[in-house]
């Protein structure tokens, strides 16, 4: 809730928490009773508003503030019928008998923008490099979450073979992607034959890198495609409606790329990030969506031309690379 003074309430904090552990790596939930133990050490800080310490309670009073003001829409204006469309959920956990707060794929810059922190100094709060009394909120958790760990994937976990093979798809479709990037920019400077695009015949059944002396990133594919495959079946598991996004606007499918990527950072970024392509993958619709700049270069005074394709998994194309792959693995 905003209010005239712009005064941090219980409620922006726990929206500052939230949005703080997903995009920066940690667990996109919390436990009710860790963030009384994080509000406790707030306030000796900084004062909060309207805070309370019954753990329901103040939850309660949370998801219907923000139900019935920022996480709902009109859906007919004749009779002002409402839908409720949440942020984030609250379920209960039996293994720590208490309930768990968690972010979903609906979180973005709007839940940033709804709360007093965005109004603080003098509209200056929305900026991170602005050391007023947002920056300061921001750092208070920092403080906070500098001793817990990271999210991570535990790649020890048994997978489904139904499973591994959507992380088979994503990965092709992904890899696909790189060594397209990777053979275009060759092919710029003169350094590779404009009609030996094909993945299957110019990498996998013959290197042709080797033969014309330009590095090979072959090995390197071959290490994504093994990680990510394992990761996106993890992921997959553990979420059916699992998103990744280069968007940083949806922050937990943001937060899904930035898990996924780990160790393969530099190999990606040369595909899929600032003005180069950006990708969307889907698993509750099975879609791959990957967007690039038709001439690729960024128009500072005009939105760039822009396509977009969406695949299906399970399309001919990513069967066969994945055939090659595997025969060249196993």
């Amino acid at each position: 809730m905003v209010n005239l003074e712009h005064k941090l309430t219980v409620d922006d904090l726990i929206v500052e928490y939230m949005m703080f552990k997903v995009k920066n790596g940690y667990e996109p939930s919390f436990l009710t009773s860790e963030f009384i133990n994080f509000l406790y050490f707030f306030e000796e800080k900084m004062p909060v508003e309207d805070a309370i310490y019954e753990n329901d309670e103040l939850f309660r009073r949370f998801f219907e503030r923000k139900s019935e003001r920022d996480w709902s829409r009109t859906i007919n204006y004749r009779t002002e019928e409402k839908e409720v469309v949440p942020h984030m959920e609250m379920i209960y956990s039996e293994n720590d008998d208490d309930y768990l707060i968690k972010a979903n794929y609906k979180l973005s810059d709007f839940d940033r923008s709804v709360i007093n922190t965005y109004f603080m100094d003098n509209g200056m709060g929305k900026y991170d490099d602005f050391k007023g009394q947002t920056y300061k909120i921001r750092k208070i958790i920092e403080e906070y979450l500098s001793n817990q760990p990271k999210r991570t994937i535990d790649i020890n976990v048994d997978v489904d073979k139904s499973d591994l093979i959507i992380g088979q798809y994503v990965s092709a479709e992904i890899i696909s992607n790189v060594w397209e990037t990777h053979i275009n920019k060759l092919i710029e400077n003169h350094r590779w034959p404009r009609q030996c695009k094909d993945i299957n015949k110019y990498l996998f059944e013959i290197d042709l890198s080797e033969i014309i002396g330009v590095e090979s990133i072959k090995d390197k594919l071959i290490s994504l495609y093994k990680d990510f495959s394992k990761r996106i079946a993890i992921l997959y598991h553990q979420d059916n409606g699992l998103r990744i996004s280069t968007s940083s606007n949806v922050y937990l499918a943001r937060a899904n790329y930035d898990l996924l990527i780990q160790g393969h950072e530099e190999l990606m970024n040369n595909t899929f990030g600032m003005y180069k392509k950006s990708l969307d993958i889907n698993l509750s619709s099975l879609t791959f969506k990957e967007s690039h700049e038709i001439d690729g270069v960024y128009d500072w005074d005009e939105d760039p031309d822009v396509k977009t394709t969406t695949k299906n998994f399970g399309n001919e194309g990513a069967k066969k690379l994945i055939l090659s792959i595997n025969d060249t693995l196993y």
